[in-house]
């Protein structure tokens, strides 16, 4: 867990587009992803932390969860996807992404819900893949507008899929 709030911290700036004012504490992070993993059997939820690894070594980080019912009522929402930079380019988002998909799925999901940055320059990826904005609010004391995006799972994964055949890269995950 350490390792992937680490990363996190990495992609912060990045995610916000330069337009972050601090650094991510990462005790404080650590904390509330701990507490965030544990408090899911009180909230009658899935939370799903699955990290993509080669040879011993993180390349990537996917956290999921069900989604707000006001979001969706047989949806999950993707709280957290990062990637080392080094590591981007090889299908590892997408990897993560198929696999947290196939697993809700499995488990009757029908709908990801995401929430994103506005200018933060992930958000064509979701596009690419079928996303659509249905909502925008803003965070972080109403000063950063973000995105929420809804896919159904069935169609993101069809564009994934596709995308992921022409990669060679076959991580394990934990």
């Amino acid at each position: 867990m350490l390792q992937s709030i680490q990363l996190k911290a990495l992609c912060w700036p990045e995610e916000l587009a330069g337009r972050a004012g601090n650094k991510l504490d990462i005790d404080e992070e650590y904390s509330f992803w701990i507490d965030w993993m544990h408090s899911g059997v009180e909230n009658n939820d899935v939370r799903s932390l699955l990290g993509a690894f080669e040879n011993d070594k993180m390349l990537g980080v996917v956290f999921a969860s069900y989604s707000e019912k006001e979001d969706s009522y047989c949806g999950i929402e993707l709280n957290g996807l990062w990637v080392y930079p080094e590591m981007r380019g090889r299908g590892i988002s997408l990897m993560l992404m198929s696999r947290i998909l196939n697993y809700y799925e499995n488990l009757g999901l029908k709908e990801i819900i995401i929430y994103n940055y506005h200018d933060s320059s992930s958000n064509s990826f979701y596009r690419k893949f079928g996303a659509k904005v249905f909502r925008t609010e803003f965070q972080m004391s109403e000063q950063i507008p973000t995105d929420i995006f809804k896919c159904d799972i069935v169609t993101m994964k069809e564009y994934m899929n596709k995308s992921l055949s022409k990669y060679n890269v076959k991580p394990t995950y934990h």
